[in-house]
């Protein structure tokens, strides 16, 4: 019988603080657990903001990179190490499954909730507010280049008026309207992910037919989160295997709970 295991974590929120770097505890925290478990980040983000957050755990002090494989933009795209740097495997593409002239209603529609945001309330904006990262449309009311300061800002505003709540529930409406097979979920702190359905997290799995013991580790795994459907369908397969975190302390403790299980089987 196959004894094959795979630890799955989200990124942000769970491995490294929200758009910043991977810390040095976390990293000997991994490189620890890749001696018993291979490990898979799966997440919202596309690969290159995988590698500008996780690079440095792959010095040579870091986790083997032979022990470790990318998941972005909800596991729809994949990256194996081989011939010295991580390749991609596989990826699909939302615009080829709903339609160009889908894609540009939803785009036209998402334009004018930014401008009722903007308008609304008083935070900053800064950068680009889209990110059409292939399989995936990321989209950041403030703005992706927003510092720590501003992002604050956003979270508590947020938090006092339900912005992110509201207008999920109004593009959730715009999709039914439109016949546009597509959802919408929280990604992150700051922003929104949308997808066609089934293209959420739990589309990792098609992608780990080898593994026959799967852990998932997230910080948003509440309905609307972007780690929900993937908490819940590991929940339903291996009891006992899924993880709720609420800050990378809190990772590094079941990473060390998942090392003592595997080390009394």
């Amino acid at each position: 019988m196959k004894n094959n295991k795979i630890v799955l974590f989200d990124m942000d929120g769970t491995l490294t603080l929200p758009r910043e770097k991977i810390q040095h505890d976390m990293i000997r925290s991994l490189r620890d657990l890749s001696l018993s478990a291979k490990i898979g980040i799966v997440t919202g983000s596309d690969f290159e903001y995988v590698m500008q957050q996780c690079g440095d755990m792959f010095d040579l002090s870091g986790v083997p990179v032979n022990r470790i494989d990318i998941f972005p933009c909800n596991g729809t795209k994949h990256y194996k190490w081989a011939n010295n740097k991580f390749n991609k495997v596989s990826e699909v593409d939302m615009i080829e499954k709903i339609s160009l002239a889908k894609y540009k209603m939803l785009l036209q529609t998402l334009l004018s909730f930014q401008l009722m945001i903007t308008l609304k309330h008083d935070v900053p904006y800064t950068g680009t507010f889209f990110d059409y990262r292939g399989s995936t449309l990321n989209w950041c009311p403030i703005g992706r280049s927003a510092d720590k300061k501003e992002r604050k800002a956003w979270v508590a505003e947020d938090e006092e008026y339900k912005i992110r709540n509201y207008f999920m529930k109004e593009v959730t409406k715009f999709f039914k309207e439109k016949d546009i097979d597509l959802k919408i979920a929280l990604g992150g702190s700051t922003s929104f992910d949308i997808y066609p359905t089934g293209w959420d997290k739990t589309y990792v799995i098609s992608h780990l037919a080898e593994y026959d013991n799967i852990y998932f580790v997230g910080d948003r795994c509440g309905p609307g989160g972007n780690d929900y459907e993937l908490y819940q369908m590991i929940s339903n397969i291996f009891p006992n295997n899924s993880f709720i975190t609420d800050s990378t302390a809190s990772t590094i403790k079941i990473i060390e709970t998942i090392k003592k299980e595997q080390q009394n089987e």
